[in-house]
């Protein structure tokens, strides 16, 4: 059998849901001390939780992943003086993949640990984001939460995976570079300078420039090309002439699209308008 990365098996995954909630804990709450045959799914985001997981007691605070598999013996409760607050999701899944013509069910565990602190902000908000609108669906109960949910489900599953296997992964960062993108497609249309787009992200332009290339693995100049470049097929394919295009996506010298355009492309612009 094909070994898969970690990635693509949560490609495959196909989660089913018993129980999820956003729970605002009582003085009185306790996980029953007894072992569990489903996947449990924790994010705390406030408070403070005495769990246990087999022979493992920890403390559980803001910014904490739980998980739990199946087999684990467990037991929690919450500290009375500071009461926990967290989102958890009692889940199974299959992993079915199609294998030399045939359909082949996956048996593979989450490669988390019982207990992690998340310690990129960034990520712990995006994670709560996440979290919530999973919550508002599934307390919809419209017919298709499911699908929503899971769509929301693996997209967590995804960045805990990847924060797991690459901590240097910079989530302050992706989120300054996504600003400035936004502030690109924004503005595209004008000239835009290096110095005009660290700035409306309050760094230095040198160390939007080093971010952005290892974010991106472009440069902010190269996005720019590459961005103003697709929307000029857009409006190519929606019969615009090539001065007028040229114009419309910031590019104050034909011969400079022109040479762009062939560039990324392959074909000149007026040859592409033929195709």
């Amino acid at each position: 059998m094909t070994v898969l990365k970690t990635t693509d098996v949560l490609n495959a995954m196909i989660p089913h849901f018993y129980f999820a909630i956003k729970r605002l804990a009582t003085p009185s709450w306790k996980i029953p001390h007894a072992v569990f045959q489903h996947h449990n799914l924790m994010l705390v985001i406030d408070g403070e939780a005495n769990l246990l997981c087999n022979d493992a007691e920890f403390k559980a605070t803001s910014g904490d992943i739980v998980y739990f598999k199946p087999g684990d013996m467990r037991r929690g409760d919450t500290n009375p003086n500071c009461l926990v607050k967290c989102y958890t999701v009692d889940f199974q899944y299959a992993c079915p993949i199609m294998e030399n013509g045939s359909w082949v069910n996956l048996d593979v565990a989450l490669p988390f640990p019982a207990h992690s602190h998340i310690q990129d902000r960034y990520l712990f908000r995006r994670l709560k984001e996440l979290f919530e609108e999973f919550m508002r669906h599934w307390s919809s109960g419209h017919e298709n939460r499911t699908f929503r949910c899971r769509a929301y489900f693996m997209e967590i599953l995804l960045l805990i995976s990847h924060y797991f296997e690459n901590n240097a992964i910079n989530y302050s960062s992706i989120h300054k570079v996504e600003k400035v993108i936004n502030y690109i497609a924004a503005n595209y249309t004008r000239k835009l300078t290096l110095k005009e787009l660290a700035d409306s992200i309050h760094i230095s332009p040198s160390h939007l420039g080093h971010i952005f290339k290892e974010t991106t693995g472009e440069t902010p100049f190269e996005f720019i090309i590459n961005y103003r470049i697709a929307r000029a097929k857009e409006f190519l394919e929606m019969g615009c002439s090539v001065t007028e295009t040229a114009r419309l996506v910031g590019f104050g010298d034909m011969f400079y699209f022109s040479k762009y355009f062939k560039k990324i492309e392959g074909i000149s612009p007026t040859t592409y308008t033929g195709l």
